[in-house]
């Protein structure tokens, strides 16, 4: 496992303090566990799967894909933006579900404008 856990790191070009402090974890303790020293923790390897969309069972036992297929749903979205620091994204969810539904319906009407020119451009 120190082997897949080390390669997680240098494929997210992190050094063991930014990796340590995505995860909470200090940059002795990553060096103790990519040098085989320590064993993480179950907490440990859902964490790194979690932060680094690996698949776990990859993680554990190097079976299956590296990492976890990103299949769009709502749900993996939420749960991206749930665990991201972008406070305005949070912010204008929290507003639009307090607005009315003629407030909503301007909203969604130039959202939807702005992704139509947006996607124009990438044409």
């Amino acid at each position: 496992m120190k082997n897949r856990i080390l390669k997680i790191r240098k494929d997210s070009k992190l050094n063991q303090e930014d990796f340590g402090l995505r995860l909470n974890l200090t940059k002795n303790y990553i060096s103790l566990i990519e040098t085989g020293n320590r064993i993480p923790s179950d907490r440990t390897i859902s964490d790194i799967c979690r932060e680094f969309n690996v698949n776990e069972d990859w993680l554990r036992n190097g079976i299956g894909d590296m990492y976890k297929e990103k299949d769009g749903s709502f749900t993996e979205l939420l749960s991206e933006l749930e665990e991201s620091d972008d406070d305005f994204i949070k912010s204008l969810i929290t507003v639009y579900m307090g607005l009315d539904e003629d407030s909503k319906s301007a909203l969604r009407k130039i959202a939807k404008g702005m992704a139509e020119k947006y996607k124009s451009r990438e044409n």
